[in-house]
This record gives C-alpha cells, sequence and structure tokens, in this order.
C-alpha cells in the first residue's frame, strides 16, 4: 500500500514533527472533521459557534503538546476526501477522528464511534477518562450510521485502534456554553490520553479549568460591544436576517422608529424594538403599522397536555370560538407582556418607566412572524405573561424554528442570549387581531393565521 507523503500534517504552524518510529508513518494520527472539505458536509451549527471552527482547535492544541513530548503525530483534515487523496494510508498506533454532534431534534451529548471490536477498548478507555469531566450525558457507542462507518478509518492502520470522537452536542445550548472555553483544554485531554495509550511521551493529566478562556477571543467587553446600536436603522439585526430584512429586501426602513424606552424589558436585546408607521396595501386594512424586536425564548407550555413543566397551566388567555384553550404543542404562539392595568387587575406590578405593548397597538390575537438562524414561524398573541418580560414561545413555535422545545430544558434565557449576541426576531403587526375589546376569543383557525402572517410579510416586504 502507497504511504503518504505528508505525515506531518498541513498545519505549519505547530511544531516540528518528530520522527516516527521504525515501520509506522507516526505514533498519533488526529483528524480535524470537517476542516477544509469541499462538499456540502460543512460539519454542525450551534448557537456559540460550528463544529468546522471548533474541531481544529482541539486538533492543534493535541498535536502541539503531543509533538513536543516527542510523540510523533499526523495531524489530517477533511481534504482526504478529495479524489487525489483516496490512496493515502497512515500507519500510526493509534488515530482519533474529531467531531461534535448537532443532531435534527432533541439533545445528544459525546459519545464513540469504531468499526470493530478491536477498537473498543480504546474508545472505551477514553469514554471513561472524559466521563470524570464532561458533565452531561453519553450516547450508546456507535449511536448514528456515520460514527461506526466512517470513511477516514480506510485511510488508517493501527496497531492498537481506530475511532471517532464526538465531544458533545454544539446545539445544545447548555453544552455549548460549556465547551466553547474548553476546546483547548479538550486537546490537553487527548493529548494525554493518547500518550498514556501508547506509552510514549508522558503528557500529563490537565486540571479541568472553572474559569475558562474563550479561544475565539471574545471578551465580555467585545461581546457588550456587539450588543451597541449602529447610528442608522435599522438599530439591531441579527447576523441571520441582516439579508432577509434589509431595505434590499423591501423592509421600510424609511419608515421605522427606534423605540429605546423599550430596553428595560428582560429578555429583550438592546436596541432591537422599532416600530413602522404609515403603512400601506396591507391585507387587513387595520394594519398600518409594524413593530420589531429581538429577544430571548423561553417555552411555554400552557394549554397544552404536557405538564411537566413546573409553570404550566392549563388555560391560556387567547380561546378559540368554542372557549377552548390553544393548545402549545399543536398551536404556535407568542406570549405578550401585561399591561400596566391588567397586571394591577391580577395583583401585578409594572415597575415604574416600563412601557406597555398596547402603547404601540400590540395585544392579544395579534398575528406576527418569528425567525432564527433559516427558519421561520408564523404565530399570534395567545398568551399573556409577566409585565416587565418579553420573549416566550410555544412549544410548537420553538418546534417550527428549530429551537429544542422541552419545557424543563428548552429555549434560551438572557444570559444566553447575552452570550449568542443573538435571539429570536419577532415582527409583530398591531390591527391584526380579530379579538373584540374585553373579550379573548378568536374565530380564526391555525391555517387562518397561518395564511395571513405570510400575507401580511409579504405586503410589508413591499412597502
Amino acid at each position: 500500500m502507497a504511504t503518504s507523503k505528508r505525515k506531518g500534517g498541513p498545519i505549519s504552524a505547530l511544531p516540528r514533527n518528530p520522527s516516527p518510529p521504525p515501520g509506522f508513518d507516526g505514533d498519533v494520527f488526529i483528524q480535524a472533521g470537517h476542516q477544509n472539505t469541499r462538499d456540502n458536509k460543512t460539519g454542525g451549527e450551534g448557537p456559540l459557534g460550528n463544529e468546522i471552527d471548533w474541531t481544529p482547535i482541539v486538533a492543534d492544541e493535541a498535536t502541539r503538546i503531543l509533538r513536543r513530548a516527542g510523540v510523533s503525530t499526523i495531524r489530517e483534515d477533511a481534504s482526504l476526501k478529495r479524489p487525489e487523496r483516496q490512496h493515502e494510508h497512515f500507519r500510526v498506533k493509534i488515530a482519533v477522528f474529531l467531531h461534535f454532534d448537532d443532531p435534527d431534534g432533541g439533545e445528544s451529548g459525546a459519545s464513540v464511534g469504531y468499526k470493530g471490536s478491536t477498537d473498543e477498548p480504546a474508545a472505551a478507555a477514553w469514554k471513561k477518562l472524559y466521563a470524570k469531566f464532561f458533565p452531561f450525558r453519553f450516547m450508546p457507542d456507535n449511536f448514528t450510521p456515520d460514527e461506526a462507518g466512517y470513511y477516514g478509518f480506510k485511510f488508517t492502520i493501527t496497531t492498537d485502534a481506530e475511532f471517532l470522537i464526538e465531544f458533545g452536542d454544539l446545539g445544545s445550548l447548555r453544552q455549548a456554553r460549556w465547551m466553547k472555553p474548553r476546546l483547548k483544554w479538550m486537546g490537553a485531554l487527548l493529548a494525554h490520553f493518547l500518550s498514556q495509550r501508547i506509552g510514549k511521551g508522558n503528557v500529563p493529566l490537565p486540571h479541568l479549568p472553572l474559569v475558562a478562556t474563550d479561544p475565539h477571543g471574545e471578551s465580555e467587553k467585545e461581546l457588550a460591544a456587539l450588543h451597541i446600536a449602529p447610528t442608522s436603522l435599522p438599530k439591531r439585526l441579527a447576523d441571520y436576517v441582516a439579508q432577509k430584512l434589509s431595505a434590499n429586501a423591501g423592509v421600510p426602513w424609511d419608515k421605522a422608529a427606534h423605540m429605546p424606552q423599550y430596553n428595560v424589558y428582560k429578555g429583550i436585546m438592546r436596541d432591537s424594538f422599532c416600530v413602522f408607521q404609515n403603512l400601506a396595501r396591507m391585507p387587513i386594512t387595520k394594519v398600518i403599522s409594524a413593530v420589531i424586536y429581538e429577544s430571548k425564548f423561553a417555552i411555554d407550555s400552557d394549554g397544552s397536555s404536557d405538564a411537566s413543566d413546573p409553570d404550566h397551566q392549563n388555560k391560556t388567555s387567547l380561546r378559540h370560538a368554542d372557549g377552548g384553550s390553544l393548545d402549545a404543542r399543536k398551536e404556535s404562539f407568542g406570549v405578550i407582556p401585561l399591561d400596566r392595568a391588567q397586571a394591577a387587575a391580577e395583583g401585578l406590578q409594572k415597575l415604574p418607566g416600563v412601557p406597555d405593548f398596547g402603547a404601540v397597538g400590540l395585544r392579544l390575537g395579534d398575528i406576527g412572524i418569528a425567525f432564527w438562524k433559516n427558519a421561520s414561524a408564523v404565530f399570534v398573541y395567545g398568551d399573556q405573561g409577566p409585565p416587565n418580560a418579553v420573549g416566550e414561545g410555544s412549544i410548537k413555535m420553538a418546534d417550527l424554528l428549530g429551537i429544542p422545545s422541552d419545557p424543563r430544558t428548552g429555549g434560551f434565557n438572557d444570559q444566553d442570549l447575552h452570550d449568542m449576541s443573538r435571539g429570536v426576531t419577532h415582527i409583530v403587526f398591531p390591527g391584526s387581531s380579530d379579538v373584540a375589546p374585553g373579550k379573548n376569543r378568536t374565530q380564526r383557525t391555525t391555517a387562518d393565521i397561518e395564511r395571513l402572517g405570510r400575507q401580511l410579510f409579504a405586503k410589508f416586504c413591499k412597502q
């Protein structure tokens, strides 16, 4: 079999590779998954970063430590997929392929994948070591077909083992917040494991940093700067809607007024609240304005049959024509903060200086559309919530947006909003409600709300 001519790996900034032992291309093989791939499999995307950016950080740190300890380390990437590299093989003692999971639904965790039973002992040893530190769950070995049949295995010939490592679910905000500042530590832990496994280099066990440094260099000051609004409209747009809601896309920013007084709401992204006025040609004639804001997203399970949420209530503020409550599992709805008078009637206090949503015409039954990453969801204001906070939606709305929807663990809070420097973008149309004043019943079906929401947004972009 042909051997590779790239024994040192593609990263020139790393320390020089020690000479491999006789008969080997190296002691250790490390691949950073998805790095330098040319196909569409560019890895998972999470709220705090992407797999294609995280795996090189871990791989480079492990390689740096191992090479300085005298361990010959081949550092590779996903360019192995290219046709001109299909003949290459690497003779090493042990090979690892690094990844982070991002499942389509639900929350996963860390895992390992391998092809044969001879690889299982090394994979089990890694899992035992990592489990001492990783505070979340582990998935079963080979829990996806891609793990057991990983394409990279065919490139390595090992005397010990070859296996794939999933360090955790980067799509889970709570896992991502733990992992992101510890990526270099993961590399150090991996270097220790590999050194011990092959009996060479004597790399020490690294201490788990309780307060870790973000390898992407985002200091608290830099994160805070992301919340500062530009001087021109739009005042604040998340990156994922910057083009979708731009003036070039037809959004009438020349009719928008910035409303900084709404910054006092808990859960709102600072300087994101704007009101578009004097709109025309809307499908519902009473609609002449629109409101946009960006916020956190908590999960509302009210009205559904799921009572696992400790804050669950059987009733929603908005009711169907027959008097029945909305179903959080089946209907997409958002939560509007109680106005001052409504809060007082329920024995709650609206803090001084917190303006009512009703002051800009918003009320129960109004229709809107929300955006998160590549997804959108039409919704209706179907429930009323705390008078001083904003940013809550039904289980169904979360599902449509691709947000984890478990009432106990899903959504994201104020701290998450800050850490991600982006939230869910809402556009709501005051005057779109069909609820009579003083009443709480809508005649509209789920299909009616979806249709009207899409029509309203389409016309909004053609002002």
